[in-house]
């Protein structure tokens, strides 16, 4: 609301009431013009409009540039120098997807050729694969329908210049022909018949991210090269898979802009990410929701879990753990220049991997052949000869052969229960609760000064 005007002396040509009615309306006016340039009314002042001409053009003084950590500048570097390596492979993998069009184009004319995965989103390494998936094949739907059409092109592929090998994997969820190039590429061909294949979708969804939040590429990059030095990359051996990664670091990002942190700088945000994941999962796989799964699953139905195939998920924690201590801030190294941060997280990841191999490998038993008898001459020969299991591998394996016989014995448990309830109802229950209770009773006279139940 406008504040009360102040009193206007009347007007020595029109009079009273009629002047001081104009005075209101030129101040009024002369509001409204202040108001449409942005300035604050004056009352009882009129002023001309200052035209748009003659309006001083001055440009807002410059900002200081923001200083990045050390080790932004070198994850940026890191994945330069990534695109670059995999741009060498690029005018291949272009050529191969050409001929492929037009052997498939040869067989199926309405058919067309559609690359997904890392290869179509930017985020490859040298040594990622290519997949393709083949939309419009006639060939209907069902496994049966998929796997003859894939013989087909298995036939149609033989003798192509571009083919070193193949290999036909019918037995898998989605059934795939793998091949490879005589320069090692990788190539997995897939037939896109039902909702299951979603790598389309997975593809524009990563795209979409990557148009919103541009400083994911660079991470992912260095995530993903991370993880292949550790074993850790591939989800059929119990690592992480690249959609997984891309999904966890975009919903990070989004959780770091709505608190108000810093999204600009690469190297907080890696440390921020290692620690968001030491919180989330140290404790226990966590259910993650695939986000394509409000378009492949029925409302009400339980939604996928990205992370369903990373039952690595205890290796993956204590090597993030250990990447946080070594890029930690407090260490005299994040700002020293001379002392470069990420190639000494990579070594230590090398050396940390290998260690981990041959601890695996000391703690297997070896073979009946190589297991050196005690000699009965005396303690020495024993004492040479090295133990088959630690004490604390001993305890491990007991462990586990009581939980796996306690599972049998649930299992033929049920079972029992099933086939008893199926046959007799009530009555067959309460005969297999008894049953129980005999072996119970069994078991335990088997076990000297046992108490019976």
């Amino acid at each position: 609301p406008q504040p009360p005007q102040p009193p206007q002396p009347p007007s020595p040509s029109s009079g009273g009431k009629e002047g001081s009615t104009k005075a209101q309306r030129k101040v009024a006016q002369a509001g409204q013009q202040e108001r449409g340039r942005g300035e604050a009314p004056r009352h009882g002042v009129s002023s001309p409009p200052v035209p748009a001409a003659a309006a001083p053009n001055v440009a807002p003084p410059p900002l200081p540039p923001m200083r990045t950590s050390k080790l932004h500048d070198e994850i940026f570097a890191f994945a330069q120098a990534s695109i670059t390596r995999g741009e060498a492979a690029h005018a291949e993998v272009q050529g191969i997807l050409a001929s492929l069009r037009a052997l498939v184009s040869s067989r199926w004319p309405q058919a067309t050729v559609e690359l997904y995965g890392s290869r179509a989103t930017g985020l490859s390494l040298a040594s990622s694969d290519v997949d393709v998936t083949l939309l419009g094949v006639p060939c209907g739907a069902g496994r049966e329908a998929v796997g003859g059409a894939l013989k087909e092109l298995h036939a149609l592929m033989e003798g192509q210049p571009w083919v070193a090998s193949q290999k036909l994997v019918l037995s898998a969820r989605i059934p795939v022909l793998k091949v490879a190039t005589p320069s090692s590429i990788p190539i997995d061909i897939t037939i896109s018949d039902s909702a299951q294949h979603t790598g389309l979708l997975a593809r524009d969804l990563v795209l979409g991210y990557l148009s919103e939040a541009p400083q994911l590429t660079p991470l992912v990059l260095v995530l993903k090269s991370f993880l292949r030095e550790l074993g850790l990359n591939d989800p059929y051996t119990g690592g992480m898979s690249s959609y997984s990664l891309v999904v966890l670091l975009w919903l990070f990002v989004c959780e770091s802009a709505h608190r108000g942190y810093n999204t600009t700088d690469l190297g907080y945000q890696l440390l921020g990410f290692f620690s968001m994941f030491l919180y989330r999962f140290d404790s226990q796989v966590t259910h993650v929701d695939d986000p394509l799964s409000p378009m492949i699953t029925a409302p009400g139905e339980p939604r996928e879990n990205i992370m369903h195939s990373c039952y690595q998920i205890g290796r993956v924690c204590r090597t993030f753990h250990r990447a946080l201590q070594l890029l930690s801030p407090e260490t005299p190294e994040w700002d020293d220049p001379a002392t470069p941060l990420l190639p000494r997280l990579f070594s230590e990841a090398s050396s940390a991997n290998r260690a981990t191999q041959t601890e695996a490998t000391a703690t297997t038993p070896p073979p009946a052949a190589a297991r050196t008898p005690p000699s009965s001459g005396g303690s020495s020969a024993a004492a040479s000869a090295p133990p088959l299991l630690c004490s604390g591998g001993a305890t491990l394996l007991k462990r586990r052969v009581s939980a796996t016989r306690s599972a049998l014995l649930k299992c033929a448990y049920l079972l029992r229960f099933a086939r008893a309830g199926l046959a007799g109802g009530g009555s067959g229950e309460r005969a297999l609760r008894r049953e129980r209770a005999m072996s119970i009773r069994r078991a335990s006279e088997q076990r000297p000064g046992a108490a019976h139940p």
